[in-house]
Formats: structure tokens, sequence, C-alpha cells
């Protein structure tokens, strides 16, 4: 594990406070971890070692001041849900089986999620708002300009309010979880997605040093605003990783839960893991296993289990997605 020259601190009393107690260890204060009351980041500027800085933990914590400090390691994350580049290649409606199964088979079943039901009854995602949590999205694509939020996005990554990807093979993943959701009806380009008429925003927060702080403000991110946070990464799916959210992380969540959606509480949903080739189980991590969020497994088009996927008693839901064996 690598550990970064940034520590999480929660102090007694306030920014001044906070300011005061960096300043007499030696360290520069940056701010307030957003959506955290007297939880602050200090930074010890030329410190940058792959172990532990104990010592310097250790020191901190003996003040009275501090209820708790924490230095920030370096969290892998693998994006799920992209094991094929076929998504979104040829993603014209008349292919759009998982919406509408208008293939011709020889088996007499239909394999699709029948949302074309559900749209005629009124359910596009109208007045819902969804935040991806992922490396940006491309806010001004043709087919999310339209119901692209604002308020729902921020640039971890960058500080700053535009969750702009950067443009490359590496970084497109949330622009298509993005798609997926809220792809525009009727604009003769690429297909529609499951809730075109939910508002849709983006936090990058994938695309540089993942830590604790970083998915902590992710999860917490305007949660008076935003009714559902859709993850679609997690820890290495190797078979081998046993890890979930850190304490900023956990809060986070709760805080969301509890006090999201004016009262009636956030909605994390979570992707299960493509580990499943690994005998990878998704009960091994943490963020899907949580019982605050929604973990969401795979099915192939033809209903059977994807040799990807991961198996898990915290499974709520499967949806269609890529094939399994060589489809």
């Amino acid at each position: 594990m690598e550990y970064d020259n940034e520590w999480a601190v929660e102090v007694i009393g306030e920014e001044e406070e906070a300011k005061k107690i960096a300043k007499t260890f030696g360290y520069v204060y940056v701010g307030r971890i957003r959506g955290f009351d007297n939880t602050y980041v200090f930074r010890k500027d030329g410190h940058r070692h792959k172990r532990a800085a104990d010592n310097l933990t250790r020191v901190l914590r003996s003040d009275y001041r501090v209820l708790w400090a924490e230095q920030q390691s370096i969290k892998k994350r693998r994006k799920r849900g992209d094991t094929q580049n076929i998504l979104f290649n040829d993603p014209l409606w008349p292919l759009q089986w998982q919406l509408h199964d208008s293939r011709n088979m020889s088996d007499d079943y239909k394999t699709d999620m029948d949302v074309i039901g559900a749209w005629k009854l009124g359910y596009t995602g109208k007045g819902v708002v969804v935040t991806i949590l992922d490396d940006g999205i491309q806010r001004n694509h043709t087919d999310l300009v339209a119901s692209y939020d604002p308020q729902a996005s921020y640039d971890l990554n960058d500080n700053d309010s535009d969750p702009m990807p950067t443009f490359d093979e590496l970084n497109r993943h949330g622009t298509r979880c993005a798609g997926e959701i809220a792809m525009a009806p009727n604009n003769s380009f690429c297909g529609v997605g499951i809730a075109y008429g939910a508002s849709i925003g983006g936090v990058r927060m994938l695309d540089g040093k993942i830590t604790d702080r970083v998915e902590a403000e992710a999860l917490s991110f305007n949660y008076d605003h935003i009714d559902i946070y859709s993850a679609s990464w997690g820890p290495n799916d190797d078979g081998k990783t046993v890890e979930g959210p850190g304490r900023l992380a956990q809060a986070a969540i709760l805080k969301g839960i509890r006090l999201g959606r004016n009262g009636k509480g956030a909605i994390y949903v979570w992707a299960s893991g493509n580990g499943g080739l690994k005998d990878d189980d998704c009960d091994c991590d943490g963020y899907t296993d949580s019982v605050y969020t929604f973990s969401v497994s795979s099915a192939a088009e033809d209903g059977t289990f994807p040799w990807y996927g991961e198996k898990c008693a915290s499974t709520l839901t499967s949806t269609y997605s890529t094939g399994s064996n060589n489809k």
C-alpha cells in the first residue's frame, strides 16, 4: 500500500483552530473536507513515502484538540462493466436489445427489461438526479448536454466544478455510464438511455490519487440535491483482495442514507464486479457488501450468468450487460 503526504484530521473547534494545529506540527493547512464538520486536510510538504509515517500520525493524535487523524493511502480502484469495448460502439436504437428485444431468435423468449412499458406509464427518470462517480463525464456530449446538471457535478481531481474527463482511452468510462442512463431520445444520434428523462451529473474522482478523503467527498457531494449515486468501480477483482470503504467514506455513505434526498436517504448503486474468471467474490468488496448500497450484477443476452460475473449474497438485482463466453 502506498501512502500520500496528506492527512485527514478531525479537530475540536472550527477552521481557525485547525490552522493553528497544522502550523504547530509543521503541516500545510489545505481546507475542510467537503461534507464533514470539523474535519480537515493537512499536507506535509516534502514527505511522500510508500510506507505509513506512523510517528507523524501519533504526534498529531497526541494533541488534545485532535479527535482523529489518519494519513491518507493511495487506493487502487478498477472500473467495472467495461470488459469489452462494445457497449456504445454501435448504439443505434434497433440494436439496444437490453431495452427492447426485437431480435429474431429460434427460442420462444425475449430478453429485455420491458422498459417501453415503464416509459408508457410515465417512468422516464424525470425529476430524478443521478450522479456518476467515475473518471468524469463529457458534459457537452450531444446525447448528454440537454440533461446535464452542473449542481450534480464536480471535479475532485482538479478541484474545480468542471467534470470533463481527460480525452484518452482510459478515461471514457464515466461518460459511457452516463450515456447508458440518460442518452437523449429522438435526436438522430446514438441510442436511448434507460432513464432518458433524468438529470445527469458526474463527479470526476478516478483520474488521479484515490484516497479515503477523495471517495468520501464524492459520496457526500451535494447530497441534498442528488438522488442516486452510481459507482461502477471498486477494489481489484483479482480473487484475493478484501477491501472496503475507509472511515471517511463510511461516514459519507451513512450521512447520505440518513440525510440525502431531503431526508428520504440517498441511493448508492454499485456494480458487483468483473472478477468471475478469477473466482472473485463480491462479498469481499466492502462497497457492494455494505447494507447501505444496492449491488447490481449482470446477465448475458441469453439470460445466463456471464463469464466475468461475481456471485455473492449482497447482490440485490441483475441487469443485462455484455455477453457470456464468446458473446
